[in-house]
């Protein structure tokens, strides 16, 4: 099945490079200058298509990358945890892409991600050691549509598509982008995090797994004993985790300011997660998902040398 996928990504990004190569012979795409970008992002709550795990993870994210006129991409980027008590680089994520334009009103992109995570991190896509993706969009002029599709790999490949409806105003320097998405895909992401344990419905508590339990008695003399629990710890599997589902309804707000080579951002998102998954435990227990909306800031800002 692996095999068959990244065979049909290669078929699909070659055909886009054509349709690049033709477009710029067409004249349709507006010329482009190279440039080196680097940026800084802070993220309130690293939330993954509505959910997060036991607990919130801020993010500092510095990222560097370089755009060629062409519209081929390269870029990386490290999210250092600043959650209290526990600061450190939780991912690196090296990344490549090709965007391009046709006409005035068609555009798109391709792109391939590796991760490393930290072996203790909390967030729930930190079992995905790869990401390959597409995105589409059409301008109406009233509206833009938008459409993504992905592949994540884990212990198995995962699917996530993403549709959404954007408008753009824009007032001097300022641009606001209001926009309504919906997510949907499998879930062999969470099913992994749940098989490696980092989950706390195996005991841990947002920053690492809790040490075995032990309890003290007092004997008649007095004296303390103490004994260390050794029950076997439960395990926990996703029921039909390569269901596609719809996952997420998320509503965002981007305002973006710019000025010269410098641009700000900042993007309120409050996220809608359904469709909670059913999990089965070894000891025969059964119990959903839990999930609660949640609102996302993220603030940043970015600097091209061209």
């Amino acid at each position: 099945m692996k095999n068959y996928l990244r065979i049909l990504f290669v078929i699909v990004f070659c055909s886009f490079l054509f349709l690049h190569v033709h477009a710029e012979d067409s004249d349709t795409i507006e010329v482009k200058k190279s440039g080196l970008v680097v940026g800084l992002k802070y993220l309130s709550n690293n939330v993954y298509l509505g959910r997060i795990d036991s607990a919130n993870i801020m993010y500092l994210v510095p990222s560097i990358g370089y755009v060629h006129k062409s519209g081929l991409h390269i870029g990386a980027s490290f999210s250092y945890q600043l959650d209290a008590g526990l600061n450190k680089i939780d991912a690196i994520a090296l990344e490549a892409g090709y965007d391009f334009k046709i006409g005035e009103k068609f555009s798109g992109g391709l792109s391939v991600e590796k991760y490393f995570f930290d072996m203790n991190s909390i967030s729930l896509n930190s079992t995905t050691d790869l990401g390959v993706g597409s995105n589409f969009a059409y301008d109406f002029d009233i509206v833009s549509l938008n459409a993504s599709a992905g592949l994540g790999f884990n212990d198995k490949v995962d699917v996530i598509t993403e549709i959404g409806v954007t408008k753009s105003f824009e007032f001097g320097k300022f641009a606001v982008e209001p926009v309504i998405k919906l997510y949907a895909g499998t879930q062999n992401y969470y099913n992994a995090y749940l098989q490696a344990g980092k989950s706390h419905l195996s005991g841990n508590n947002g920053h690492a797994k809790k040490a075995a339990s032990s309890r003290v008695s007092k004997s008649n003399s007095g004296t303390a004993a103490t004994a260390s629990t050794a029950a076997a710890p439960s395990t926990f599997t996703v029921v039909q985790a390569s269901q596609y589902k719809v996952l997420d309804y998320e509503l965002s707000i981007p305002i973006a300011y710019t000025f010269h080579n410098l641009k700000f951002d900042v993007v309120p998102t409050y996220a809608i997660p359904v469709n909670a998954a059913t999990i089965l435990s070894s000891t025969g227990a059964v119990e959903k998902e839990v999930i609660s909306n949640r609102f996302i800031l993220q603030v940043g800002a970015t600097y091209t040398f061209k």
